[in-house]
């Protein structure tokens, strides 16, 4: 077997939630969750929306995983940089990526003026942060393999070199295989195909 490296990252294990005492008769609520992708950070947000439709807020932010560590942050109305900031740092503090968390607001009636509101924010999504699961995962970019079954064989074997997995195999003109890579070995791997099949073979 081929001796790799392993990229990794920390994420939450699941869903995360968390709702502290009240401040100045404030509820502010957190949850969070591991996403794959904006699609699905951007599906968690509207989630919340609707499991608290009468809030008054639901402040956000997310942070993608390696290979895309864009973030996106909200105040939903808040004073800006109050709450969708907040709610990252603690994100980022904690090395999270490939999460999303919302904070929701019920108003009490009080201000907290906006030292309070970053301190509120913040806390919340940092006491979920605090109580949740997290691991740490291997990082991996899915290779589409596409070969004669000639070159079966040869592409198996150079696979099971590099300890990888076919994550799934269709069978039709040509064979056409799914493989999770390592990202600090997939060059290694597209090489090695390359050359193992004289450059039969097509990689997506």
């Amino acid at each position: 077997m081929i001796a790799v490296a392993m990229a990794t990252y920390l994420t939450l294990q699941g869903p995360v939630h968390a709702e502290p005492d009240p401040i100045k008769k404030s509820r502010f609520i957190a949850d969070g969750t591991p996403v794959a992708g904006v699609d699905e950070a951007k599906a968690f947000v509207e989630s919340i929306q609707a499991r608290y439709p009468d809030a008054g807020h639901h402040c956000f932010a997310w942070r993608m995983g390696q290979g895309d560590l864009g973030f996106r942050t909200s105040d939903d109305g808040e004073p800006g940089g109050t709450a969708g900031q907040p709610i990252l740092n603690h994100i980022d503090g904690a090395r999270l990526l490939g999460v999303v968390f919302v904070v929701t607001r019920y108003f009490g009636g009080t201000k907290l003026g906006k030292g309070g509101l970053i301190r509120a924010y913040g806390g919340t999504a940092g006491e979920a942060i605090r109580t949740a699961a997290i691991i740490e995962v291997q990082e991996t970019e899915c290779l589409t393999i596409t070969a004669d079954y000639s070159d079966q064989g040869t592409i198996e074997g150079i696979i099971r070199g590099f300890g990888l997995d076919i994550k799934d195999a269709q069978y039709s003109e040509r064979v056409r295989l799914l493989i999770p890579v390592p990202v600090e070995e997939v060059g290694a791997v597209r090489a090695m195909l390359i050359e193992g099949t004289a450059g039969r073979v097509l990689i997506s």
